[in-house]
């Protein structure tokens, strides 16, 4: 008869199972850890990727602004406007909301005797700006000037209302288009001047020069409204947010120019660069800086979320033939500012949308960030202060 064992199939022992437990935990956090590393990995270089993108984005236009300062604008110590208590600002909107701490005024001509503003191709606005969490220097703003060269304004014929009225002012499409007339590419009659895309809107700034018995007369206005059709009116009321329209002031107003012949209008963009704290939607913490661009009377729009710094520097010349560098208010009062010949760029930084809080491979828990520097060359002032006359 065959004989059975009677020994039974044997598992693991207690210790056998905790070492195998032990070994996996080690194995399975490793495993995790090594994965924890890639994902902080992918979080950091996503994040710089995005801050490149978004600092060379607003680095392109703002340089593209600075560097076109003066273009098309009359040669000179530049544009007054009116003189009154009343005085002309820069950075406000249709509805009333401007740049941190209201509107700016305009500089003065001269620090010598009553003070005239004065709009020049840059105008630098030192420490004006605000002070962003966690810093302890107010940044700058800086506001440049130049003509349009896209809506063709200039090749209408302007007229004002009859008995020295300033309003409306009329703009006829000259037949034919007279060859002194600089269109765009692809255009045979200028655009009109009610064109949703390119024409003029409530906020436009619009330069009007025409010759004087004295000289040449200039002035400039904001739209109120525009009227469709042609020939097409414009209005020039008093009381427009940027206390451009005075009619009553002694100078600098339309109601100057209007005995003059040949006029000629040109639409003008006043632009400033400025940092806005855009609150958190929560509630909670400080908010967050924005860059803002501001044209002319309208609603400003952001550039690029994050921008922790703005910060400007001026080459320009003193009364004596001095060169000043690296000037923050660009030697103004004292200094005309129609002398500037190069802006530097000394702060435009840009951190990231999150704290470095969860990434192993920071050094720190702080943002991560980018500081961008580099310098314009005020081309267009420049040439023209050395070789018109």
């Amino acid at each position: 008869m065959e004989h059975m064992s009677t020994k039974s199939s044997r598992g693991f022992t207690l210790m056998e199972l905790l070492v195998s437990l032990a070994l996996g935990v080690l194995v399975l956090g490793a495993a995790v850890n090594v994965f924890s590393r890639g994902l902080n990995a992918t979080f950091v270089v996503s994040q710089r990727a995005e801050m490149q993108q978004d600092l060379r984005a607003a680095s392109n236009m703002l340089l593209k602004d600075i560097s076109l300062a003066g273009a098309g604008m009359p040669p000179g110590q530049g544009v007054a406007l009116p003189a009154t208590a009343a005085k002309p600002i820069f950075g406000c909107d249709q509805v009333g909301s401007c740049i941190p701490g209201g509107g700016i005024a305009y500089p003065c001509s001269t620090n010598i005797g009553p003070c005239i503003p004065t709009l020049y191709g840059i105008i630098p606005s030192w420490q004006l700006g605000i002070t962003p969490p966690g810093s302890v220097t107010p940044t700058d703003i800086i506001t440049v000037v130049y003509s349009d060269s896209v809506f063709a304004l200039n090749c209408y014929i302007v007229t004002f209302p009859a008995g020295g009225g300033v309003n409306p002012v009329t703009f006829t499409a000259p037949v034919p288009t007279p060859p002194t007339c600089s269109l765009p590419p692809g255009l045979v009659n200028p655009q009109a001047v009610d064109d949703p895309v390119v024409g003029l809107t409530a906020g436009d700034l619009v330069l009007f020069q025409n010759t004087l018995a004295a000289g040449t007369g200039q002035a400039i206005a904001e739209v109120s409204n525009a009227a469709g059709g042609g020939p097409y009116t414009v209005n020039f009321l008093n009381g427009d947010p940027l206390n451009i329209n005075q009619s009553g002031a002694p100078s600098g107003d339309l109601v100057q120019i209007i005995a003059g012949a040949n006029t000629t209008a040109t639409r003008i963009f006043v632009i400033s660069y400025y940092l806005r704290l855009q609150p958190d939607p929560s509630g909670v913490g400080p908010g967050t800086p924005v860059l803002m661009r501001q044209v002319n009377g309208h609603t400003a729009v952001p550039v690029a979320e994050n921008v922790v710094n703005l910060g400007f520097t001026y080459d320009t010349y003193d009364a004596f033939g001095n060169l000043l560098n690296a000037q923050g208010n660009a030697g103004y009062p004292g200094t005309s500012l129609n002398l500037i010949r190069k802006i530097n760029l000394s702060h435009l930084t840009i951190r990231g949308q999150q704290s470095g809080a969860r990434s192993a491979l920071m050094t720190t828990n702080g943002y991560q960030s980018f500081d961008f520097q580099t310098s314009i060359s005020a081309r267009n002032l420049s040439y023209q202060n050395r070789y018109s006359f």
